[in-house]
């Protein structure tokens, strides 16, 4: 005779609450849910292109960036309002009213540059400098309170942020490089003392943007560009330090000990590219295919 099976009770479950909304500030924070892309394998083609051109003062940075296709300047240099373009004598065209970091960033948030192929920034060497002050009145110290200067903010703090502050920057960029913009970044140049781990430290001439051994925007903003140019003298001749020649200038894009440059294309047959007067844009008919 077998013995009839006893069902076990089964405790209910208790309901499970829904999560409460998180508050912030007394307010409830909406909840974004991120749905997942569906990735595929593309050729991947980038329209958008990243250059440096730096040079010393005087040597036509702006003059030649006048000459791309269709650029549209941010003007952080009042040197600029005096100039035209070495073709057509047309005033350059530029985004008005830019007096501070804060106007450099909101303007890259709006579609002012849509119907421009190059978004030109004169300089940013510049730039690096107008990020100290704003630096100082919207990023706190550790536990609070304004800085007075980089230094106040603690032991190479203050270097930390400058080089995020630049970062922060570049993204705004690329963003416009991915709608197919070509960034040209003007610098005024600079001798920069590179550490030599096998020996002693040495001078190399490069766009003038802050440099040390931890936080570097001058090595930030190099690897992000694609290309780095620079213009000098042709025919220059440095003897018992003192400088004689010409003035035949050309455009330098390979890099060597003594100078910055640099090239993602294979332009072996060019070591330098002429800039014999205002109107040879021939720098920009090489690297962008005559257009």
């Amino acid at each position: 005779m077998s013995v009839p099976k006893i069902a076990a009770k089964v405790k209910p479950k208790t309901p499970v609450p829904p999560p409460k909304p998180v508050k912030i500030g007394g307010k409830e924070a909406k909840t974004i849910t991120r749905v997942p892309k569906d990735f595929k394998v593309v050729d991947y083609i980038r329209n958008g292109t990243k250059v440096m051109l730096y040079a010393q003062h005087g040597m036509g940075k702006t003059t030649l960036a006048m000459l791309l296709r269709n650029p549209i300047f941010l003007p952080l240099d009042d040197g600029v309002g005096f100039m035209q373009h070495p073709v057509t004598g047309e005033r350059i065209k530029a985004i008005g009213d830019i007096t501070e970091y804060q106007d450099v960033l909101d303007v890259l948030k709006t579609d002012v540059f849509e119907p421009y192929d190059e978004i030109v920034i004169d300089t940013i060497t510049e730039v690096q400098r107008w990020q100290i002050p704003w630096m100082l009145a919207n990023v706190k110290k550790q536990g609070g309170g304004k800085a007075e200067n980089l230094e106040d903010y603690g032991f190479h703090k203050g270097y930390r942020h400058w080089f995020e502050t630049m970062e922060e920057l570049l993204v705004s960029l690329t963003n416009w490089v991915r709608k197919g913009k070509r960034i040209i970044l003007l610098a005024q140049s600079n001798a920069i003392k590179m550490s030599n781990e096998f020996g002693e430290d040495y001078k190399k001439v490069g766009p003038d943007l802050y440099h040390d051994d931890k936080f570097s925007i001058y090595n930030l903003v190099n690897q992000w560009c694609d290309y780095i140019l620079r213009i000098n003298h042709t025919d220059l001749v440095v003897n018992n330090k003192k400088a004689t020649g010409g003035s035949r200038r050309a455009v330098y894009l390979h890099p060597t000990v003594q100078y910055e440059a640099k090239t993602r294309k294979d332009f072996n047959d060019y070591p330098c590219v002429t800039f014999e007067n205002p109107q040879d844009d021939s720098i920009w008919r090489l690297l962008f295919n005559g257009n």
